[in-house]
């Protein structure tokens, strides 16, 4: 007699994996916002943190057969206008994550900044959805959403107050609530190109390609107009390089758990994960801008609250239940139906045989 495994084991590596993912994503935030000073622009640390996932997600195309079939597809979509050539530039949102990361991660923390980020990108997905751009079609507006998405700009409004009160400017919140606002659009993008494609390898690939080339153009401007390009990290200071590959590997990790967590599980266990991992970050190795402070706890929490509620079951399934009930009544009446009509058939086919005898 053999034991059986318990679902609840793969189901907590999952969630195990998922957040170390999230918390990952925290640390590619703070290695891009040491960075930047480094360099001597935030646009250049997001070029190199660009170009090591390039490398990557470049490799493993390369390496995938099946991912080059699909890479041959996209381009034939693009050629023949089937697939819209704007839905390429969603690495654009991408290359702005960054940026904001090197900008402001040294002015307010990366608590702060992680926040902001979710902040807009739960607003923005909430506009996205309401259109047509996603894969999965329109998504009409429920009452737990938008209540979710009020929650979270509270949670919002309470910890930038305290960062404005200490004299943090007030772009600093903005510019990273602007770039996660701007990532549900790359999102949906992306989403077209992997249902068009059927690779999540190359709508990633697309991804980097594309904030890439974006971020090489202004790295030339900035050069060009006597921006200089100040040093490169030290021995000591490898790690601030992996932004990339770090992106890399929560893609990867979130790509293998969400088939077992779901897409609700799933996006909270990586938002647990990024906030605890940046709350852990400023208070473990603080940078001058860093705060963790109880108002800074209280305003993750509640987004980590509002993003609960925004996931809630929609109450518009309502009319999906009401369309499954009424089908299965129509169901037995017509076998009922059938059944009388064949019972009666029944009975006058064996008084005939009766009356013949």
């Amino acid at each position: 007699m053999t034991a059986r495994r318990s679902p609840a084991l793969p189901l907590l590596w999952a969630g195990l994996a998922t957040i170390v993912a999230g918390a990952a994503m925290s640390l590619q935030g703070r290695a891009n916002g040491i960075l930047g000073p480094v360099l001597g622009h935030a646009v250049f640390a997001a070029l190199l943190s660009f170009a090591t996932g390039l490398l990557l997600v470049g490799g493993a195309l390369l390496l995938s057969a099946r991912s080059r079939a699909a890479a041959v597809r996209l381009f034939s979509l693009v050629r023949t206008g089937a697939l819209p050539r704007w839905m390429l530039l969603g690495g654009c949102s991408g290359a702005l994550v960054v940026i904001a990361q090197a900008t402001t991660v040294p002015v307010m923390g990366i608590a702060m900044f992680t926040m902001a980020f979710v902040s807009g990108q739960v607003t923005g997905g909430l506009c996205v959805d309401a259109t047509h751009l996603p894969p999965g079609g329109r998504q009409r507006l429920t009452f737990f959403r938008i209540l979710g998405v009020l929650v979270v700009l509270a949670a919002l409004t309470l910890g930038a107050w305290e960062r404005l009160v200490l004299g943090v400017p007030l772009w600093a919140p903005l510019l990273p609530f602007a770039s996660g606002a701007l990532t549900a659009l790359q999102q949906a993008c992306n989403g077209r190109i992997r249902a068009a494609t059927g690779s999540a390898v190359v709508a990633t690939a697309v991804n980097f390609a594309v904030g890439f080339l974006l971020l090489l153009a202004l790295t030339g401007v900035l050069l060009a107009s006597g921006v200089r390009w100040t040093g490169f990290p030290g021995p000591g200071q490898w790690w601030i390089l992996l932004g990339g590959v770090l992106g890399v590997v929560f893609i990867a990790f979130t790509s293998l758990t969400v088939r077992r967590l779901g897409v609700l599980l799933l996006t909270l266990f990586s938002l647990f994960g990024n906030l605890a991992g940046a709350l852990l970050l400023d208070l473990a190795v603080p940078l001058p801008g860093s705060l963790v402070s109880t108002t800074t706890v209280l305003s993750a929490a509640l987004v980590l609250a509002g993003i609960a509620v925004t996931l809630m079951p929609a109450a518009g399934s309502l009319r999906g239940r009401g369309s499954r009930t009424r089908g299965p009544r129509r169901g037995p009446s017509r076998r009922r139906r059938g059944t009388s009509r064949g019972s009666r058939g029944r009975r006058s086919a064996a008084g005939a045989r009766t009356r013949s005898r």
